[in-house]
């Protein structure tokens, strides 16, 4: 005689399946990272990589147990919209990879079609509501996809160039000749290039991914939280000029041979110095949030 399923059995049964309506979003991220990984292995740049998939993750645990419920229909249509949004790009870049190579170009549209990808699923299984609950963990993941060189030379460029006006007008300030010609400052004795790594684009990367974790981890305003990401780039936007500035002064005084001794402890008093005023601002911030609070 075979006996009926219990209601209970049944929901064990229903519930322990449950999680493989989660596979497509699975197979999408394993995807995109598996894809990205590629570059942060070619690129010293965006080497922290999975640094922001670490930092992602445990966003993503820490609000998977209040999840919201949202019971409003979501659109089928409007979901394969985004599928198809975001298929052409997937199809260029993998088509591109195969053809020719696995670029940041590649990777960053690949990125765009699998963010669409990620959207339609989420969309379709809670609704808006967790998808904007989720929205800053995915979008944290977005710090570490390569830019490309459209966009990234440009910005590179522009911090080159900043670094050098500001060593070139401080210089002539203390009454030391110098003269930029793009991003290189001749002095009376020599002449000091400030090259892609001098332009102070990785702690710049490193600020705003810190300021953005820290800032959502800590702050409970949105206000707070911009504060502190904008003193994060203030940090290290002023890090790296006195970083190069230092090496300016050194070459002026020593010759460009002297740059070789100081270069790396110059690059690690920096990093101190910023990790040192996030902590500070980051104290101070809380306080004036709390503060905030208290008054209104």
């Amino acid at each position: 005689m075979v006996e009926a399923a219990t209601p209970a059995a049944e929901t064990k049964s229903r519930s322990s399946w449950e999680w493989t309506v989660y596979l497509p979003i699975i197979f999408i991220v394993g995807w995109w990272l598996y894809d990205l990984q590629f570059q942060w292995r070619a690129l010293i740049e965006y080497q922290y990589g999975w640094i922001v998939v670490l930092l992602a993750c445990y966003l993503i645990w820490e609000r998977w147990s209040t999840i919201p419920l949202d019971d409003r229909p979501v659109s089928v249509w409007l979901c394969s919209l985004f599928v198809l949004i975001g298929t052409p790009f997937v199809l260029v870049a993998e088509l591109y990879k195969q053809a020719i190579a696995n670029t940041p170009a590649a990777s960053f549209c690949l990125s765009v079609g699998c963010a669409f990808y990620l959207l339609a699923n989420l969309l379709y299984l809670h609704g808006w509501k967790t998808v904007r609950h989720f929205l800053f963990p995915f979008a944290l993941i977005c710090l570490a996809v390569p830019l490309p060189g459209i966009i990234w030379n440009p910005v590179v460029l522009g911090l080159q160039r900043m670094v050098t006006f500001f060593n070139v007008e401080t210089l002539n300030l203390l009454g030391i000749p110098a003269l930029q010609q793009a991003n290189v400052i001749r002095l009376p004795n020599c002449v000091v290039g400030v090259d892609e790594a001098c332009s102070g684009v990785r702690s710049l990367q490193s600020s705003v991914m810190a300021g953005l974790f820290i800032g959502n981890l800590i702050f409970k305003r949105v206000g707070s939280q911009i504060l502190f990401l904008i003193a994060g780039i203030g940090l290290a936007l002023a890090g790296n000029f006195l970083r190069s500035f230092y090496l300016t002064i050194t070459a002026h005084r020593h010759g460009i041979e002297a740059l070789k001794s100081f270069h790396d402890t110059a690059g690690w008093s920096i990093f101190i110095f910023s990790a040192a005023g996030l902590i500070v601002m980051a104290w101070l911030v809380n306080k004036l949030e709390k503060f905030s609070l208290r008054a209104s």
